[in-house]
């Protein structure tokens, strides 16, 4: 997502204004690095919002005004005076932005594309596409296995723009693919059957997947899946490896919708990366 909107900002702008923290002191909203393009009428990017982001904004504005080549630095104490709570403190630096430089942009986006975390999806189904609409603006590298090739192709259409970022596997045996998975990455497992479900629940265990692995269901699923390992030589133990039901607890009453379910289940995975 993030290359993108990148590419669509910068198409058709004659000049663009670079924004970046190059340092920061204590506590602040984004850390040492952070970017963002401005442009006379649009944004695009964040140094971390509110009243620091909104002024430097229109500094980066001037500089588009005046035409002016130099590099600014501006240092700003983050603290009520500006309406800013963080403690800390962080200098700023604007430009106007070069094609030299915007390549550079565009080489840390590819760069951090490369470093996203991996999630691992088994079934593309109502709540799997759901899930890859949310992972479509979040830093998730997701790949998704299903044995129905007409669920795959659809999907492929569907999220065709996110190509960087959206792998899809069609294969009548998905568990085919973990011994060549990032076993760091996190897995979830909602096929259209419990069977190739504890399947691929099976082969995690064996390759020790080092993360989180959730299958959808029931307590009752759980329990199903549970007997199943135990018949094969598992301990009872090993089923607590395994998240089902998936996703944080939600008490409201919608909490089964596909993209309910979605929403709380991508917090849990992201809740057990390590960043």
């Amino acid at each position: 997502m993030l290359q993108i909107e990148y590419k669509n900002f910068i198409r058709d702008k004659c000049k663009i204004a670079l924004i970046e923290i190059v340092e920061v002191v204590g506590s602040s909203p984004r850390e040492m690095g952070s970017w963002m393009l401005v442009s006379d009428k649009s944004i695009f990017n964040t140094i971390g919002g509110g009243t620091i982001e909104f002024e430097m904004i229109k500094e980066a504005r001037k500089l588009l005004e005046l035409n002016f080549f130099g590099k600014k630095i501006f240092e700003s104490k983050l603290n009520p005076k500006i309406d800013q709570c963080c403690g800390g403190r962080i200098k700023c630096q604007i430009s106007l932005a070069t094609s030299d430089m915007l390549q550079k942009v565009e080489k840390k986006i590819n760069n951090e594309i490369s470093k996203y975390n991996e999630l691992y999806l088994f079934g593309g189904g109502h709540v799997g596409k759901a899930i890859l609409q949310l992972s479509s603006h979040l830093p998730v590298k997701v790949t998704v296995t299903d044995s129905r090739n007409e669920i795959i192709e659809s999907l492929k259409i569907q999220f065709k723009k996110y190509s960087k970022t959206i792998k899809f596997n069609t294969d009548v045996f998905p568990e085919r693919i973990i011994p060549t998975s990032n076993l760091r990455g996190a897995f979830l497992v909602m096929t259209h059957s419990h069977a190739n479900d504890f399947n691929i629940i099976e082969e995690l265990l064996r390759y020790r997947s080092k993360n989180y692995i959730g299958m959808i269901g029931s307590k009752t699923k759980k329990l199903a899946l549970k007997k199943y390992l135990i018949e094969r030589n598992f301990d009872e133990k090993a089923v607590d490896l395994v998240h089902c039901p998936i996703g944080r607890k939600a008490t409201f009453e919608s909490s089964k919708r596909p993209e309910v379910i979605a929403a709380l289940v991508i917090s849990e995975i992201l809740a057990s990366f390590k960043y």
